[in-house]
């Protein structure tokens, strides 16, 4: 039996090897440079290396921060999103303030209150930065603890759940030094344990340069990759659940500075991109699955054979029809380069060489997906070196479906980091399952929390499974495309729903029910014509704490869900806004 299927195996990687070389037609999408001179996020000139979209308010859209100390000492950058498709630049606090060689940043809720916090690596025995949110604009620096009075050459970093305890932990890559692993210690101070002598922290002769966290195997432990630059092979840690790893070698002896876990044949195994550097050729590799989830090098096709100064990269259906498609960002005299996936069944890669992707030319270095307006259309972010203007390319759409999914943990850390979510739905007559996994980097130093589905022409989602990283799975079905939804570890989407569509008599907001409650509620108000809403909680103070919606609603009856297990029991507001009309109501949760 086990002869049969590595000889399936065999058979299915010839063709797809094979299919790697058709020539593909479909759809191609539409970007526009984003060149507004009032937008900073376009204008600002510094050493950009790293960039991660992040809702670090609550708001329901894509902010961005920025990391600009590649060469010299320089302030990072935190850019808050308006809403009406610009950002504004936050010039206070200490985020922004805190100078540093700064080459990356990685979020995660490493004491899960539900705020978002910040880790920025600093290359040249600098130290590195750790900020607590607040929720808002405003961020706590952390001056004590090793995990900021170190002071190696780290060049990458990532919040991970390395031990499955529900607290995401700190790894550190350091060039020409041994690695770092930082354990969260939780309650009630939340300081770390350094960890420098495990086995495999002690690649210190290697050049590493990039460490891309991913549960490869599907044993809801998370393994990781590292890239190292020079003549040095890559590395493959399995992560053994003990705090140990077995160690895999891959044959791959080339300057990687970043590489992307994404499944971009569809087939439920995370498969590996790996960039080239100093003109050399990048790598994709094909997750074998069962039982030994080998990386398979994929030799042929154009993912494999452009050689280039290549650097980040970023996973994304940009066309919305149901399949990972690829971005990889060049330092020198290319543009990027963008990969489109022909889908099922061949799962083929069809480079674009027309357009405004294809015609921007920047010492590029770290990528990132995001739609950042709220339209269903991932948008794509690059930073540049040597002061040169970053690119902001806007993803002009199609009429293709797509579901966005944001998680949130309870027992699982907050930031639901290694939670992976698959979608089925019916595309071109075929029952597609997609899978993504919520991973705290991507590419160079870049990352985004939020999972994008594109749909192709699917009316409902069939199914939606959450593998949250301690075991528990939740699965929901006939749930509606075009939304942003959250999914809580409570078993309950929380989101906006549509009820009916017929036009009610006035504009109302209604008592939430249960009320009071544990820890979920439903919220449910009428628009009496199409109108831009926005459904919002408030605490006992007035400080808001979270945005349920904030879009364009046609005229109908709704049903929003609030899950307040991560609230702490009291009295709450919530409060509608569309177009003129507003009021707000008062709930109590009660654990």
């Amino acid at each position: 039996m086990k002869k049969l299927i590595s000889c399936f195996k065999k058979f299915y990687l010839i063709v797809l090897l094979l299919s790697l070389n058709d020539s593909v037609t479909f759809s191609q999408p539409v970007f526009t440079k984003i060149t507004n001179i009032t937008n900073p996020v376009v204008t600002d000139t510094m050493e950009s290396t790293g960039v991660c979209w992040v809702d670090f308010n609550n708001d329901g859209f894509l902010d961005m921060f920025v990391s600009n100390g590649n060469i010299v000492s320089q302030n990072n950058s935190l850019y808050l999103n308006n809403k009406s498709g610009g950002f504004i630049k936050i010039t206070t606090g200490n985020v922004v303030n805190g100078g540093g060689t700064s080459i990356g940043g990685t979020w995660g809720d490493y004491n899960n209150d539900g705020n978002l916090d910040l880790f920025v690596t600093n290359r040249n025995n600098f130290g590195n930065f750790l900020y607590i949110g607040n929720g808002d604009t405003n961020f706590t620096k952390v001056t004590t603890g090793s995990i900021v009075t170190d002071m190696p050459n780290s060049n990458s970093s990532g919040w991970t759940d390395v031990n499955r305890d529900g607290l995401v932990d700190l790894f550190m890559i350091n060039f020409t030094q041994n690695d770092l692993l930082y354990l969260n210690n939780g309650l009630p101070n939340f300081t770390f344990t350094k960890i420098d002598t495990a086995a495999f922290l002690n690649d210190g002769g290697n050049f590493s340069i990039d460490g891309q966290w991913a549960d490869y195997n599907n044993d809801r432990f998370p393994d990781f990759f590292v890239g190292n630059a020079g003549t040095q092979n890559d590395f493959v840690y399995k992560n053994n659940g003990n705090l140990t790893f077995t160690k895999t070698t891959l044959s791959d002896a080339r300057a990687t500075l970043g590489a992307s876990w994404g499944d971009f044949n569809n087939d439920g195994y995370l498969d590996l991109f790996t960039s080239g550097y100093l003109n050399q050729k990048s790598r994709l590799y094909l997750n074998g699955g069962p039982p030994n989830y080998d990386l398979l090098p994929i030799d042929t096709g154009i993912v494999s054979n452009d050689p280039a100064n290549s650097v980040g990269s970023c996973w994304g259906d940009f066309d919305n029809d149901g399949d990972l498609d690829l971005f990889v960002a060049n330092d020198g005299t290319l543009s990027g380069f963008l990969y489109l996936n022909s889908g099922f069944p061949n799962y083929a890669f069809t480079k674009v060489t027309t357009g405004t992707i294809a015609g921007n030319i920047a010492n590029s270095f770290g990528c990132a997906a995001g739609d950042f307006d709220n339209d269903g259309q991932l948008d794509i972010y690059v930073a540049n070196r040597l002061k040169k203007k970053n690119f902001l390319f806007h993803n002009d759409g199609n009429s293709n479906n797509w579901i966005t999914i944001s998680c949130t943990g309870i027992t699982s850390n907050k930031a639901a980091i290694g939670t992976k979510v698959r979608v089925k739905a019916i595309i071109n007559g075929n029952a597609i399952w997609q899978m993504q996994e919520i991973t705290p980097q991507s590419g160079y130093n870049s990352q985004n929390l939020w999972l994008h589905f594109g749909l192709g022409s699917a009316a409902v989602i069939d199914s939606i499974k959450v593998e949250w990283i301690n075991g528990l799975t939740h699965h929901f079905t006939n749930v509606q495309p075009n939304e942003h939804i959250t999914i809580s570890e409570s078993g309950n989407i929380i989101g906006i729903s549509q009820n009916s569509n017929e036009i009610p008599e006035v504009f109302s907001l209604l008592q939430n029910y249960p009320n009071p409650f544990n820890p979920v509620t439903k919220i449910k108000f009428n628009i009496q014509r199409k109108s831009r809403v926005s459904i919002t909680i408030y605490d006992l103070t007035g400080r808001l704490i979270e945005t349920i919606a904030e879009s364009e609603m046609s005229a109908g009856s709704y049903e929003a869900i609030w899950d307040g297990s991560r609230f702490a029991s009291g009295v709450y507001f919530y409060s509608i806004q569309a177009g003129s009309y507003s009021l707000t109501k008062k709930m109590i949760l009660l654990k």
